[in-house]
């Protein structure tokens, strides 16, 4: 068993290079805490070389992943005074399979965020004339077959493109221009693959690094990256995108786990855009992900 700990939380603290290394990144601090009580019971049991060893590997794991949130967290900007302009916008995977798309719909519409960027947008498709009504904008979703990412938005756009992601080539990238108050502002919507089979979703943050090169102004990235922010992918796509992060982290999955789960739905900004907070949603509405709400603040 201290083995098989050692082992894991090595694989943690190392740059991934097998399949499924990227989900323990994002599983670190769960782990590391897990594995706290193996030291105690090889304490007890007399082991005590190998308790040192353990103890040591979660307090290096922890140590490594404090780090890396410390880090993201020093570069958020200082936040505008309560006059400056804000919005609010609400990022949620709302599964395709939803059995409960009705209620998920009718509750995006009671919250009326400014933007909503859909992850897995067919759970609500049959309710998007009604959502229409609150959000007379969108971008994404044009064809069924290829529905998966869509943003709605109370104001207009100004410019909008839907980008498919290598190498998989999917619709699941959107860079769309609104105003609000008075200013224009980038609205990134993207929706990342699993990465626990192969590089596929590197690839993909690669590619939306690249698309986000030249994109001025105030930006508010949001969705679903199927990893958190300390894993060792979106933590250098972050840095390398100088972006910045939410005050914190809310879990979103499994809904499950509730607030002990993992926040692999994630918003972050930069360039005179601060979020100010942000908060998962009161239920999953028949989601395997809870939704995140986060209000933004714009220097002006």
């Amino acid at each position: 068993m201290s083995l098989v700990a050692a082992v894991v939380l090595v694989a943690i603290s190392m740059p991934p290079r097998i399949p499924g290394q990227e989900l323990l990144h994002s599983l670190r601090f769960h782990i590391a805490l897990v594995c706290l009580v193996l030291p105690l019971l090889l304490l007890i049991n007399g082991a005590w070389i190998r308790a040192s060893l353990v103890g040591l590997l979660v307090a290096l794991s922890l140590g490594q992943g404090a780090l890396i949130v410390r880090a993201q967290q020093a570069t958020r900007a200082p936040l505008p005074g309560e006059d400056a302009p804000a919005f609010t916008l609400m990022s949620f995977n709302v599964l395709s399979s939803n059995r409960s798309g009705r209620e998920l719909a009718d509750y995006i519409i009671a919250s009326a965020p400014d933007i909503a960027v859909i992850m897995e947008a067919p759970g609500i498709a049959r309710y998007l004339p009604d959502l229409l009504q609150t959000f007379p904008y969108k971008l994404g979703c044009e064809g069924r077959a290829t529905c998966d990412l869509m943003v709605l938005s109370r104001t207009p756009f100004t410019s909008g493109r839907v980008l498919p992601l290598y190498p998989l080539n999917r619709e699941r990238l959107i860079l769309g221009v609104t105003e609000i108050a008075g200013q224009s502002v980038n609205i990134v919507g993207v929706h990342l693959s699993k990465p626990y089979f192969d590089e596929t979703a590197n690839i993909e943050l690669e590619s939306v690094e690249d698309a986000l090169i030249g994109v001025d102004g105030p930006m508010v990235l949001a969705g679903d990256l199927n990893a958190a922010a300390w894993s060792r992918s979106v933590a250098r796509f972050v840095e390398q995108s100088g972006l910045e992060p939410p005050p914190s982290y809310p879990a979103t999955w499994p809904v499950r786990a509730g607030a002990f789960g993992v926040p692999i739905d994630n918003v972050f900004s930069r360039h005179g855009a601060v979020i100010e907070s942000i908060s998962a949603t009161p239920s999953s509405f028949g989601s395997n992900h809870f939704g995140l709400i986060a209000k933004v603040r714009l220097a002006e």
